[in-house]
């Protein structure tokens, strides 16, 4: 009996260790194509027109043909990484896309190329996209099992090449607002997802961001459908970013703010708008809602791809015209390819892809989608993402900018024909969101703007900087800030027409002490039938003898401001430091006692300065901060009728030190008071 036992279980291991030899068998005679490798950043398509950015994430997906009786998942490939001075380096597929073959798809790269697990997805380490040229070939595929598939055509491999790009500077600003006592001020994650959608779509591999809360003490009780609301916020933004860059602040920073939508009424959701110039400028600002109610969009805030559109327009991207709202009475995108429809990212015929790398942190997952499925981010349609063309235009304007040339090679399409097929499709920015909004409008940008340099004006000595708003076709106008600044920082436009605004100033007298014509970027974002509204910015010698500002147009005077007899005068501002020692005996005493102040700070928002007014007239606050010993000064409230401050923690980040400085302005003239240095490590509770 024992005997036949024995048989018996040599017969059945032998069984199964026959059937496991002919499963292997059939697997290893399984056999895949290569079909094509593509590197990408962002968009491409099936023929690596776009070139690659030197340390940009770079991604090289792989599409074979399988050669197999049904389709297979969770297969598995390595790459091939060569360089010509003799380096090399062998990279898996990334784990956490689950790659199936379908034989049903073989010799169907459009179809593949559409979704993300239909090809072997490969990240290229950050080391080897510096600049210079990477062999990549195809070594190795197999099943999740661990069996290899036989490959052919895997020796034709592709070579990336990495150029130098130029790179971009941002500082986004967070426009706080109140309203029925609440206040209003965007999201850690909205931030994020700006600096995020930015590094994953434009571009460039080097991103210079820098982020502030500011006092946007001038915000309307509700925001209006149109373009009033975010033409007052980028009035405020371009007297920031004017006083920003006269206090030594790089000019070639694009100032953006973001205004947060908390989804409960279309009153709270501002429209964004920017102004368009059609030269190289990076004083263009701009400003849009951050936050979530978009139905296309999953992502934790609409804030990215938001910013991206606007800043887009800040870069000289026009709207394409696309058929989802974005109209322009001029036509739009004059050079946009005649063979791409101009709702859609590609065609048949040029399959441009976008490919969203994705961001765990926020959490926002890697995404492809179809030329057929996603639109041009300077549309207003759903899925939106930088398209070949616009991604090349805005990597030119970026290089111009910086004095240097776009690395991107050409993508080989004409332009200036209509595009065939579009469709009325509602979604996208420049409108509500869509869980609100019934009617996205019809939007149109005509904008407008005359060279100015990037940095330093055309008046030698301290000027007085004019910031405001204008509507050329009724006339009207109002002037928003006004700032002494020690440089000019401003070039008047050299080409004078009919409708260039002049900026007068008087003397007590009425006498004329200078005329300098003015700027006008006009808004990029406005509804058909609408007048011509948009920023008006410039500058006049500075002289203690002005008693009056006026911005003329058209033969009268549209806005104007009055210096007061006497010249302001406040307090120096002052930390309440008694405050935080109050609110210290409030918390737990085991934990609260010895911490320094910036720590407290941040934890409490409880360090606020305070000032007064000692003069006899009516004074407006612009406050500025420094964390640096007064040698870089961040503008965080422009003309505020506040005689306080509280100190966002955001602010002081990282700082050890703090210096606030005040400039109370009469209309024209300033007094500027600066507080007592205060060191942020010193320890509570103070004696």
């Amino acid at each position: 009996m024992r005997e036949t036992e024995g048989f018996m279980r040599w017969n059945l291991l032998a069984l199964v260790a026959f059937a496991a030899l002919s499963s292997t068998s059939a697997r290893s005679a399984d056999k895949v194509d290569l079909q094509f490798l593509e590197t990408t950043q962002s968009v491409q398509n099936d023929r690596n027109s776009i070139g690659l950015i030197a340390g940009k994430r770079t991604f090289v997906r792989a599409f074979v043909d399988y050669h197999g009786a049904a389709a297979v998942s969770k297969v598995r490939g390595t790459i091939e990484l060569k360089r010509a001075a003799g380096g090399v380096r062998t990279i898996d597929s990334l784990d956490s896309v689950e790659t199936t073959l379908d034989p049903s798809e073989n010799g169907k790269l459009d179809v593949k190329r559409k979704k993300l697990d239909h090809s072997l997805v490969f990240e290229i380490p950050l080391d080897w996209s510096t600049v210079g040229e990477v062999a990549i070939s195809l070594t190795g595929i197999s099943l999740h099992d661990g069996t290899r598939l036989v490959c052919t055509n895997c020796d034709k491999g592709t070579t990336a090449t990495f150029l130098q790009a130029a790179g971009v500077k941002v500082v986004l600003l967070g426009l706080s607002y109140k309203r029925a006592g609440k206040t209003f001020v965007p999201r850690d994650v909205d931030y994020k997802s700006a600096l995020s959608w930015l590094r994953r779509a434009y571009p460039s591999s080097d991103f210079e961001f820098q982020t502030r809360v500011i006092d946007w003490t001038t915000a309307p009780a509700a925001f209006d459908k149109g373009l009033k609301s975010c033409n007052n916020a980028n009035a405020a933004i371009a007297a920031i970013r004017k006083l920003d860059v006269a206090s030594g602040k790089n000019a070639l920073f694009h100032y953006y703010g973001l205004v947060y939508f908390d989804g409960s009424s279309e009153l709270n959701f501002m429209r964004g708008c920017s102004s368009l110039p059609p030269s190289p400028d990076p004083s263009a600002v701009g400003s849009g809602p951050a936050g979530v109610g978009y139905d296309w969009d999953t992502s934790p805030s609409f804030a990215g791809w938001y910013a991206g559109h606007e800043l887009g327009h800040t870069f000289g991207r026009h709207h394409p015209v696309s058929g989802c709202g974005d109209l322009d009475e001029n036509g739009g995108d004059t050079a946009w390819p005649n063979k791409i429809p101009k709702n859609r990212l590609g065609s048949a015929t040029d399959p441009f892809v976008a490919f969203d790398p994705g961001d765990p942190e926020l959490p926002s997952p890697m995404t492809v989608w179809g030329w057929d499925k996603a639109a041009d981010l300077m549309t207003y349609c759903k899925y939106t993402w930088p398209s070949a063309h616009n991604y090349v235009e805005i990597c030119n304007r970026i290089s111009a900018e910086n004095g240097v040339q776009c690395p991107l090679g050409a993508t080989q399409m004409a332009a200036g024909a209509p595009a065939p097929g579009m469709q009325d499709i509602s979604a996208g920015p420049g409108g509500a969101p869509l869980s609100i909004k019934k009617n996205p409008g019809l939007l149109v940008p005509v904008a407008d703007k005359v060279d100015q340099p990037m940095a330093g004006g055309s008046i030698s000595g301290p000027v007085i900087s004019l910031t405001g708003r204008i509507d050329l076709d009724s006339g009207s106008g109002e002037i928003s800030a006004v700032n002494r600044l020690d440089r000019s920082i401003e070039k008047a436009p050299t080409d004078k027409t009919t409708e260039t605004p002049t900026i007068k100033s008087y003397d007590a007298q009425g006498r004329v002490l200078s005329e300098v014509p003015a700027t006008v970027l006009l808004d990029s974002d406005r509804a058909a039938g609408d007048p011509r509204t948009g920023l008006v910015s410039g500058e006049v010698p500075y002289s203690n003898d002005v008693a009056r500002l006026e911005i003329f147009y058209k033969d009268k005077v549209i806005a104007a401001r009055e210096a007061a007899k006497t010249r302001p005068a406040i307090s120096q501002p002052t930390a309440d430091l008694p405050r935080l020692n109050d609110l210290l005996k409030g918390l737990n005493t085991l934990t609260a006692p010895g911490r320094q102040i910036g720590e407290f700070t941040k934890a409490n928002g409880a360090l606020t300065y305070t000032w007064q007014n000692q003069g006899s007239s009516s004074v407006k606050y612009t406050v500025q901060l420094s964390t640096n010993g007064g040698k870089d000064w961040n503008t965080v409230a422009v003309e505020t009728p506040q005689h306080s401050i509280t100190i966002d923690p955001s602010w002081i980040e990282g700082a050890s030190t703090l210096d606030v400085r005040v400039r109370a302005s009469d209309g024209i003239h300033e007094t500027i008071s600066t507080s007592k240095p205060l060191d942020l490590t010193t320890r509570l509770p103070l004696q």
